[in-house]
């Protein structure tokens, strides 16, 4: 682990500009540490030269379906060490990955393809009935490239599909191309909150921006890094492999995270520092305490964000260093916490290479202590997105000013430190998930019971979101809550289903017939709410 100065900057800096690429990175690995451990998952590792060299080999197989430079291809991937081939294979060649949530099904997987324009997926064998669902509504798919065995679920797919294994896209090795700090390396979608997702133009700069060991201080060569989050967000992407690559640490890749195996797989793998969600800080927290709880070699965690009970999971799992901060896909972390200064609720201090502000609803700043909207600009261009992706009116509206709004509300104390109040955009955070309710509604009010519904964030003992549904049904039309919700686990991801339905005679509604939905956030939980983890006939797990 690397050392921060007291105000909160990195002895070291980032490399000039045109340095800021996934290949430039590369090329120092392969120029320090050829043979050192670059990633690992559970079935095997690889070398920072025989990762390279197995990328530069899949790009081939890219190259002979055509796919031309800056090209859009989509990874449905789960984890394992074939996701980062697939993704480096992209990258050095000079393409753009396009990581699609695996969760995704039905009408919000349709948008995110169509969306992109892509012509090409990369996919999992066991997602194949989720793209077949939908592949009368694919406008421009036409490979399939499948990892596993698709012998169950091609024949589903539609002729004008040219469906593949993932190992024909193996030939000879490609050289390098030249990648420019403003080429884009990926577009990740986001969830929208008053629409559909929306794609992030992801430059290179951006992305080498965000995962920089050098912004938090926590990652040095010497680490392990594990990474338990999904590598289509960019917390498992861009937080643990791409900043293991560019710190020149190794990275371990687990499936997903679990809270019972947790530490065994920390000992298992000589793992010194990782990333957790509060959410799973908390799980791991909530586990019984166990003679060996501080028996690994664990040292440095990343928090976002901060659990309240920070000191006594510090005492008892024997961690050394926590760092946190607040990042977005859109920009970066522009807000950090450096080791030993992280508290519950804090997220730290502005970044020096970005520009922040806390200003009102007409982008006027407001004074200390006031709740604002975090508004960021950097020093230095290519550093944040490039827009969203086919939205130019998305783009303009969250490039108002001058400032791209964060559409999150902060306050900033007297020492200078911002604390997290609540979310401007009517969205939640659920399970590490983005969720929209835009998205959220949309489904329920496919019932043909429903009449209306507002979909709200009401806290959860977890640090992040839990889901409320409000209902109004259609006159003498009737429907269990524990039945609609079922209804929902067909249609959405597992972490957009809601936990509560309350069933209503009317919403609250602005005089312009708007619905107030700050009305029913003060409502909470009422004794008519439905609780679904609390009834003995609902599943238990519905991913």
């Amino acid at each position: 682990m690397t050392s921060t100065l007291h105000d909160g900057s990195s002895p070291h800096s980032m490399p000039p500009l045109e340095a800021r690429t996934l290949g430039a990175a590369f090329e120092a690995r392969l120029r320090a540490s050829p043979d050192k451990l670059a990633v690992r998952d559970t079935e095997r590792g690889m070398s920072y030269a025989q990762l390279h060299e197995e990328s530069l080999a899949f790009s081939s197989g890219f190259s002979r379906l055509g796919l031309a430079r800056q090209g859009f291809a989509l990874l449905m991937l789960d984890n394992h060490l074939d996701y980062v081939i697939a993704w480096y294979a992209l990258s050095l060649s000079g393409r753009v990955e396009v990581p699609v949530n695996t969760a995704y099904k039905g009408s919000i997987l349709a948008h995110v393809i169509n969306n992109s324009g892509a012509k090409l997926i990369v996919i999992e064998a066991h997602y194949l009935s989720l793209l077949a669902d939908v592949a009368d509504r694919l406008e421009k798919i036409e490979h399939v490239v499948v990892r596993g065995d698709a012998s169950a679920h091609a024949a589903t797919l539609p002729p004008r599909f040219r469906v593949l294994p993932w190992e024909a896209l193996r030939g000879p090795r490609e050289v390098p191309v030249h990648v420019d700090p403003w080429d884009l390396l990926g577009i990740l979608y986001t969830s929208g909150t008053t629409g559909p997702s929306k794609g992030v133009r992801v430059t290179h700069a951006h992305a080498y921006g965000y995962a920089s060991p050098t912004v938090l201080g926590l990652v040095g060569a010497d680490d392990v890094q594990l990474c338990t989050l999904p590598l289509f967000h960019i917390g498992g992407q861009w937080a643990a492999i791409y900043g293991s690559l560019i710190g020149g640490g190794s990275a371990v890749l687990l499936p997903r995270f679990s809270a019972t195996t947790f530490w065994d797989d920390v000992r298992k793998y000589g793992c010194t520092c990782t990333m957790l969600l509060g959410a799973m800080a908390n799980f791991l927290y909530r586990q019984p305490p166990r003679a060996d709880d501080a028996d690994h070699p664990l040292r440095g965690v990343v928090m976002v964000p901060v659990m309240a009970q920070l000191e006594e999971f510090i005492k008892r799992f024997g961690i050394e260093a926590v760092c946190t901060g607040y990042g977005l896909t859109e920009g970066s972390t522009v807000l950090r916490a450096p080791i030993g200064m992280a508290e519950p609720g804090k997220v730290g201090w502005p970044r020096p290479d970005f520009e922040v502000a806390l200003v009102d609803e007409h982008d006027r700043p407001v004074p200390d202590g006031t709740s604002g909207e975090l508004v960021l600009r950097t020093h230095e261009p290519w550093m944040v997105m490039d827009g969203y992706h086919d939205m130019p009116v998305a783009t303009a509206a969250a490039w108002r000013n001058q400032w791209l709004h964060t559409g999150d509300a902060f306050r900033r104390d007297l020492d200078g430190q911002y604390v997290f109040i609540d979310r401007i955009k009517d969205a939640m955070r659920r399970r590490g998930e983005n969720v929209s309710s835009f998205e959220v509604e949309k489904e329920i009010s496919e019932h043909p019971a429903v009449l209306e519904c507002a979909v709200i964030a009401v806290p959860s003992d977890a640090t992040e979101d839990d889901i409320k549904a409000c209902v109004v049904l259609r006159k003498d039309a009737q429907v269990e809550a524990g039945a609609l919700l079922a209804f929902l686990d067909d249609r959405l991801p597992y972490f957009m289903v809601p936990r509560y339905v309350e069933f209503m005679a009317e919403l609250p509604k602005t005089p312009t017939a708007k619905i107030r939905k700050q009305q029913l956030r003060e409502w909470g939980l009422t004794a008519a709410t439905y609780d679904r983890a609390s009834d003995p006939a609902a599943p238990k797990s519905r991913r």
